[in-house]
Formats: C-alpha cells, structure tokens, sequence
C-alpha cells in the first residue's frame, strides 16, 4: 500500500483482474487522468511503463483517428454539395438560353421545331 504518495487507489488498482479493468475503464472512458494512478505505478513498478505507455499511445492515435475522421467527412461532405450547387447553376444557365434559342427559331409559335424553322 505505500510507496505511491498521494494516491489512495494506487496500491489496489491493479489487485485484481476486477481491479485492473476498473481502473482502466476509469482512466480511458470516464477520463480520469492517467496520471494519478500510472505515474506513481510506474514510479514503484518501472517495468509497468511497457503497458501503460502502448496503451495511452493508441488510445490518444485513436481519438486523434476519429477527429480527423470526422474533418474529413464534413470537408467531402460540404465539396460535394459544392460541386452539386456548380453543376445545378451550369445546367440551370444551359436550359434558360436553350429554352431562349428554341423559343427564337419556333418561328410560328407552336411550340415545336419543324425542318424548315431550323
């Protein structure tokens, strides 16, 4: 139980597989900080530093993964409307100045092109 300082829950944290679970699932999902139980673990226990620290390496790789993740979607995702807006405008511009040329050569009001208005 001592040799770990300040922290209370040091000397039982890892005294069971219950314990060990627990104490990780404080640390990464309710994000407790990592430093008030493995600091002073790996002070008393150095070796522990090769579990503790793959472990924080891919748990903040991860949250990093999914950050960026979401970035990239919205970018695509705003892109894509963007480049759907460009194409509306284009073909929306196109359809006004044909509907404008085929209204010109209809030259008997009939709503339709023959060979000899064209």
């Amino acid at each position: 139980e001592g040799g770990f300082g300040s922290c209370i829950r040091c000397g039982r944290a890892y005294d069971s597989v219950g314990a060990s679970i627990l104490t990780f699932v404080a640390q990464v999902i309710a994000g407790d900080s990592w430093g008030q139980i493995a600091l002073p673990t790996m002070e008393k226990y150095p070796g522990t530093a090769f579990i503790f620290l793959p472990i924080f390496v891919t748990v903040n790789l991860g949250i990093m993964n999914l950050v960026l993740a979401v970035i990239v979607d919205r970018a695509q995702e705003a892109r894509s409307m963007k480049e759907k807006a460009k194409l509306r405008s284009e073909f929306g511009s196109r359809d006004v100045f044909l509907r404008k040329m085929f209204e010109e050569l209809d030259s008997d009001g009939s709503g339709t092109l023959t060979i000899d208005e064209i």
